[in-house]
């Protein structure tokens, strides 16, 4: 009876870990956290499996304020874009990559408008 149990439970943990592998992996994330003394946006660009034209736009990122821009998995031609606000609606580019193998990325940008620096960081 208890090795049926024991399995059972092995079989349960097998699951649960089978469909948290797929929900993490069915999705790329781009982070940025803004620690520049300005206002930021993330644009990613990018084609589905479909060969359809999708663009992702974070918002405003303000001082101190991290978000994640999040497209699916199978994304090819992947360009990010990284601006910041220097008056009213114009924007500068910060950093312009693009993304070759599709993965999660990660970036701190700082600075102010006259001079705006970025760093690729390792995700936790």
């Amino acid at each position: 009876m208890s090795s049926c149990i024991d399995n059972n439970c092995v079989l349960y943990l097998l699951i649960v870990v089978l469909c948290l592998n797929v929900i993490v992996i069915n999705s790329i994330e781009i982070r940025v956290e803004n620690r520049g003394a300005y206002v930021a946006r993330i644009l990613v660009r990018y084609q589905t499996s479909k060969n359809e034209e999708k663009m992702s736009n974070s918002g405003s990122l303000t001082s101190f304020q991290s978000k994640n821009v999040v497209i699916e998995n199978n994304a090819k031609s992947i360009e990010i874009d990284i601006q910041m606000y220097v008056f009213f609606n114009t924007l500068r580019t910060i950093l312009k990559t693009s993304n070759p193998c599709p993965h999660t990325r990660c970036f701190v940008v700082w600075g102010t408008i006259v001079k705006a620096e970025w760093n690729e960081l390792c995700c936790q």
